[in-house]
């Protein structure tokens, strides 16, 4: 049965807190605990998890904001359960931060988080609602309103999230598949399939893969080995079908092999596809190089308040999805709902946001988009040349060039060709006649003898890709002063991962861990704002005031002795 926490709302008047000295109470006031109890645990919205409990009365539920608090708390310290759990009973620190003031106030098994886990999961694929995204999204906004912030400008960046699953090879997987099946089965049936599968199952897929050396030799093993798992899974498929782990087992069987006239043939690595299963255990994760590395897991995008007038900036929006997932698909799933909740007309990104289909967004969305580089192949300038990049050309929502500009300063007449396909720009012939860059041959303005008129087709691709050179161009030097901080942020992130490496595995607990993570770092951000301890641009103004006045003083006491020494001696400078 749903209960809501109502100690957070009247906390006790006499409690182990209060029993502080009043310096170890000053110092709690000015930690961290006592910013998450604020800015964090007050503003959990708990009605929201109401659906995860039965209706009918029984036993209450443990308060949902503790549960959820300690899920930010673990990943702000980068504990883990058992570490999260210790601290929780002994730690007053955490326990002030939960609004559980006295010790043994609001005990509970570890298994509760466990089981809560478990719920909130088992609600996101059942209903496709991800909770714990709402409560980032309540307690963000609310801190966005009480700080003032800007949202107008963001800006954005991705981060691969490497699954907690062991680096095997295909041959190990391979055999971890066969040895899964054997344990499924029944002893009879290993019985009758024992000499097929022997040498597989008495030790471990590593040690037997330790022992076949150089390429040639693995390929082999694993076309024989192949051979093997597609017997099991055709004699098994009519008991077993339905069991998962047989499915895991076909599934591995359908992404690396394939039947050639009933005979079984592995696939080369040029046709398996990146979202081929990684691990036994993560059935989400898939693959991905980037930077000559590479990565099994996830990716995770995070976008950021970029405005230079906020004293402090915050994480406004989280998303994983698996690795292999482009970046333009995860801004143009992001920009609908940022659009709807904040005001963002401006977002900054790198290059690998850049295309066509984003460009189509941006303007449907009123949102004008500046990067840090383009894909795609430079302008040739060569002798002075002119490309599609030095007109200036206006395109409405739907692509269409409502008005164009030679760098002449000249209007062209806008009309769409017969097929619909590009633009035709027609220039006045007097003044292009007159024209430097055409009498140099530098304009790819064309003159038509036929009809004796100054005409250029402008293809509707690149009509886009010339104004998006265009504003890169006007815009880079912004786009570079308001970027690099968000790699910062993907830093301040997963800073308390170990080798970039989760301690969960699959697509939900990886969203539930990253959104923690991103609420962890806003928690420090505001920790060290309110407590006027900010680092660089926005650094402690009284700081500053001090320095400036020290060095003022220092310099104004050596004039005014110096001063007085000159006039001690005589020495005038005016004569």
């Amino acid at each position: 049965m749903y209960k809501k926490n109502q100690r957070s709302e009247q906390p006790l008047l006499l409690s182990d807190v209060h029993a502080l000295p009043e310096r170890s109470l000053k110092y709690l006031h000015n930690s961290w605990a006592d910013t998450f109890r604020r800015e964090i645990f007050l503003r959990i919205p708990e009605e929201k998890f109401r659906v995860l409990y039965d209706p009918d009365p029984s036993r209450p539920n443990i308060p949902v904001n503790v549960l959820i608090g300690l899920e930010i708390i673990k990943e702000n310290r980068g504990w883990s359960d058992e570490e999260l759990y210790e601290h929780f009973l002994f730690d007053l620190q955490v326990r002030y931060a939960l609004c559980c003031d006295t010790f043994g106030e609001g005990d509970f098994d570890l298994r509760t988080l466990y089981y809560f886990r478990k719920r909130v999961s088992q609600h996101a694929l059942n209903t496709g609602e991800n909770l714990f995204k709402d409560v980032f999204e309540t307690v963000t906004d609310e801190q966005i309103q009480k700080l003032g912030l800007k949202t107008d400008q963001q800006r954005m960046d991705s981060t691969q999230l490497l699954s907690n699953i062991a680096d095997l090879s295909r041959l190990e997987l391979l055999i971890g598949a066969i040895q899964r099946l054997h344990r499924v089965i029944t002893e009879a049936e290993k019985g009758l399939y024992a000499e097929r599968i022997a040498p597989y199952i008495k030790e471990r897929a590593g040690q037997y893969t330790y022992r076949i050396k150089g390429k040639q030799a693995v390929w082999v093993e694993i076309e024989k080995v192949g051979v093997v798992l597609h017997d099991l899974l055709q004699k098994l498929f009519e008991a077993y079908h339905d069991h998962e782990v047989y499915q895991v087992a076909q599934r591995f069987f359908d992404e690396n092999f394939k039947l050639i006239a009933s005979e079984v043939k592995a696939k080369t690595n040029n046709e398996i596809q990146s979202g081929c299963l990684q691990s036994l255990d993560d059935l989400e994760a898939s693959y991905r190089s980037k930077g000559n590395q590479a990565n099994k897991g996830y990716v995770g995008n995070l976008t950021e308040t970029c405005n230079p007038a906020n004293p402090v900036q915050l994480v406004i929006h989280t998303q994983t999805k698996e690795n292999r997932v482009a970046d333009t698909q995860l801004m143009m799933e992001a920009l609908p709902e940022l659009k709807e909740r904040t005001n963002l007309n401006k977002m900054v990104s790198d290059g690998g946001y850049v295309s066509e289909q984003i460009d189509q967004f941006m303007r449907t969305y009123d949102v004008e988009h500046i990067t840090t580089s383009l894909t795609g192949t430079l302008p040739d300038h060569q002798a002075g040349k002119l490309a599609f990049s030095d007109f200036v050309v206006d395109l409405d929502q739907n692509g269409i060039v409502t008005h164009a500009v030679c760098p002449a300063g000249q209007s062209a007449a806008i009309s769409s060709s017969s097929s619909g396909k590009s633009f035709k720009l027609t220039f006045a012939s007097a003044f292009c006649q007159e024209c430097t860059f055409f009498q140099n041959h530098q304009c790819p303005v064309k003159s038509r003898k036929k009809n004796s008129l100054f005409t250029i087709n402008l293809p509707k691709d690149r009509a886009n890709s010339s104004q998006r050179r265009r504003h890169f161009e006007s815009c880079k030097q912004e786009a570079r002063n308001l970027r690099p901080a968000v790699e910062a942020t993907v830093f301040q992130v997963k800073h308390k991962l170990r080798g970039g490496k989760l301690r969960v595995r699959g697509l939900f607990p990886v969203t539930r861990v990253f959104t923690c993570m991103t609420m962890a770092t806003n928690l420090r951000r505001i920790n060290r704002y309110l407590n006027d301890s900010q680092r660089g641009k926005f650094t402690s103004r009284k700081g500053r005031e001090s320095f400036f006045v020290r060095f003022y003083d220092m310099f104004k006491t050596f004039f005014r002795q110096f001063g007085q020494f000159l006039f001690a001696s005589g020495t005038c400078f005016i004569c």
